[in-house]
């Protein structure tokens, strides 16, 4: 019997959303910038269609990044408004890891926006800047643990491969509307390459397991491995809708039956529908919960203390938020700043 143990309050709630929606713009546009250099049955309308998408998600994961400042700043302030415009709390959270990764994904995002233009450079340069959003993720929380060049590649690896699976998504589910043959032709070509992939994913996936929690099935008495077994039981959903896709419907859609384009658009639906489910989960186990097994190190920020002495409490927080510690639950909160908080990652 699972019992996660945690509470979530309003900001905490918010925090999760914001997380979720950032890294669902950031692989949309990621992995779109990716679909369009590894994907060479993409037609013109649709590659057309992608990079329209992939600068729509740069922007809205710009917006939502840099939104995560003033919501972590919101949250060392007991969630009140005047800490998410306070200018020296902003500054604690924007000199943290959370604000190296933000600088950094919105240097790729901005790269990505460059496929407004339709060039073969600026293709490469979308790619570039794929590989930037995704090792964005890689800068902050428990990656900053020990062995922390491992951890960095092998996230960033996970979700570049995550990326070009959403990528694909969007464009696979119009043509199947548009034109079946041409549609079976970009699964067939989707499903060589994601066999690769979704071996990438299982190994990367299972040394950052082994490396974050040390111990699997110990972790599942804590509520970081708790909530990771849920994600995991997503995951291996979506394996199984990926592989349905694979070995039955896209079979069938290039031999011509009629029914395989309905059953092929409801099953990426429903693909999409467990990567949101993964993407929330993930947010949440980032938020509220760490592996027993890492404690963070500290930035400096004593520059913000020495301005204002009354925050040295809240400059410890933000260590620990960005960084991923791990500690007691938290508690609640008291003006003007919470004196009570789990430490986390973010």
């Amino acid at each position: 019997m699972f019992s996660f143990g945690f509470d979530v309050d309003g900001v905490t709630a918010v925090s999760i959303l914001v997380k979720a929606g950032a890294c669902l713009a950031s692989l949309t546009a990621a992995g779109s910038a990716l679909a369009l250099l590894g994907l060479s049955r993409l037609d013109d309308d649709s590659a057309r269609a992608v990079r329209r998408l992939a600068v729509a998600g740069a922007v809205a994961a710009a917006v939502l990044s840099a939104l995560r400042i003033p919501v972590r700043a919101s949250f060392l302030m007991g969630g009140s408004f005047s800490g998410a415009v306070d200018p020296v709390i902003l500054g604690m959270v924007a000199d943290s890891p959370l604000g190296t990764s933000l600088w950094v994904r919105l240097a790729g995002l901005a790269l990505i926006c460059l496929l407004v233009v339709n060039r073969s450079v600026t293709r490469w340069a979308a790619g570039v800047g794929a590989v930037l959003a995704c090792t964005s993720f890689a800068l902050r929380g428990h990656t900053l643990n020990e062995p922390r060049l491992v951890l960095a590649a092998l996230i960033t690896l996970h979700l570049m491969g995550v990326a070009f699976w959403v990528g694909v998504f969007m464009p696979l589910h119009r043509l199947i509307r548009i034109d079946a043959n041409a549609a079976g032709a970009l699964a067939e070509e989707f499903g060589r390459k994601a066999v690769r992939i979704v071996a990438a994913l299982i190994a990367a996936g299972a040394a950052l397991l082994v490396l974050l929690t040390g111990n699997p099935v110990a972790a599942l008495a804590t509520p970081y491995g708790q909530i990771l077994a849920v994600k995991l039981g997503l995951f291996a959903t979506l394996l199984a809708l990926a592989a349905l896709n694979k070995l039955r419907l896209t079979p069938a859609l290039r031999a011509g039956d009629p029914r395989a384009t309905v059953r092929l658009r409801r099953s990426i639906r429903m693909e999409v529908l467990a990567v949101l489910a993964i993407l929330v989960t993930t947010a949440t186990l980032t938020t509220v919960a760490s592996p027993e097994a890492h404690a963070g190190t500290t930035v400096s920020l004593a520059r913000y203390t020495d301005q204002r002495p009354e925050f040295a409490k809240v400059a410890e927080l933000v260590d620990a938020l960005a960084l991923g510690a791990s500690g007691a639950t938290r508690g609640g909160s008291s003006p003007p700043f919470r004196t009570s908080v789990s430490y986390r990652s973010v």
